[in-house]
């Protein structure tokens, strides 16, 4: 399944020119982009301080089945929600506050909730800590729907994911390296590289950490090892669902299907001009842009690569 994209990005590309543009957008249009997970994922980026608790925080402490720590940080709670700086709600900061100050008291927090349909996860595991007592923080968190407990375990793959990501692409840059994992054929056959010639950037793929994968045979592998060592967190086979995944693989590269970009001159501000069209270094005052990424990427990233001005990305052409 594909996903259609019509954006107008007015807000993020001021100022500009058509010619800088249109290169940034030709260089995604040819190389594609690092496929990394987004805030969607995994919380609004920043530390701990300033942002609160990411999901991923939460999927670490049910992976090291600490699970009386994943309930007090899911109580927490986030500081800033995803895609702005918009703070949580008064209310909801009483919460969390009523839940610290008690000490963990559930009775005490589920009295100041407030009514409707806000903090409905915290308000489900609140209710298991009644049911079952603290004693049993895994029943309480079973409460919760499998599709979100498993988004918490998913969250802490894709924040290892994002970081081996980003040291892979440090490291060999968009080279096809000896020991690297690509898909051939169908989606589960994977290999490992051996003749670099026979292999393109598109086809590597690194690994969501699981109990069911392979990891590449070069130094990625070992920083795939660091990680783990350093979180404190093993995938088991035999471990609570809660607690463990069998792990998966992404693709390094997404490409970009359909892209298409459209320029509103900033004095004009009347009829588009085309991308394939736009010679001129004016500056502009929006652009709007359409394209079709495969299930499971994301716009937001596309949109982040193609708005990297200041740093060259030459690891993208250099063979």
């Amino acid at each position: 399944q594909h996903n259609r994209h019509s954006r107008c990005t007015e807000e993020i590309f001021v100022p500009c020119n058509k010619m800088h543009a249109s290169l940034m957008v030709e260089r995604i249009r040819v190389s594609g982009f690092i496929n990394f997970y987004g805030e969607q994922r995994l919380g609004a980026a920043g530390n701990k301080t300033e942002v609160g608790v990411r999901s991923f925080d939460i999927g670490r402490a049910m992976l090291q089945q600490n699970f009386e720590e994943a309930i007090d940080l899911l109580l927490q709670g986030r500081l800033v929600c995803v895609g702005n700086n918009r703070q949580e709600s008064a209310e909801v900061r009483n919460v969390r506050q009523v839940w610290k100050e008690s000490q963990g008291d559930a009775i005490a927090t589920l009295k100041a909730l407030p009514r409707g349909e806000a903090m409905a996860r915290e308000r489900t595991v609140l209710k298991g800590i009644k049911r079952y007592g603290k004693s049993d923080p895994l029943s309480a968190i079973q409460c919760l729907h499998f599709g979100v407990r498993q988004f918490y375990v998913n969250a802490f793959q894709s924040y290892v994911w994002n970081e081996v990501a980003t040291e892979r692409i440090k490291r060999f840059g968009c080279k096809v390296v000896p020991g690297d994992l690509y898909i051939k054929g169908q989606k589960s056959d994977i290999n490992i590289v051996e003749d670099v010639t026979s292999v393109t950037i598109n086809q590597v793929v690194l690994p969501l950490p699981g109990y069911n994968v392979i990891y590449p045979s070069n130094e990625i592998g070992k920083i795939y090892q660091a990680i783990m060592e350093r979180e404190n967190v093993k995938f088991e086979k035999g471990a609570p669902l809660e607690a463990t995944a069998k792990g998966s693989y992404r693709h390094l590269i997404a490409l970009v299907d359909d892209l298409k970009a459209e320029f509103f001159d900033k004095e004009k501000n009347a009829s588009p001009n085309n991308h394939s069209q736009a010679t001129q270094d004016t500056d502009i005052e929006s652009m709007k842009l359409s394209f079709t990424l495969k299930s499971g990427s994301y716009a937001t990233m596309m949109l982040r690569e193609m708005m990297i001005t200041t740093v060259a990305r030459d690891t993208f052409t250099n063979e």
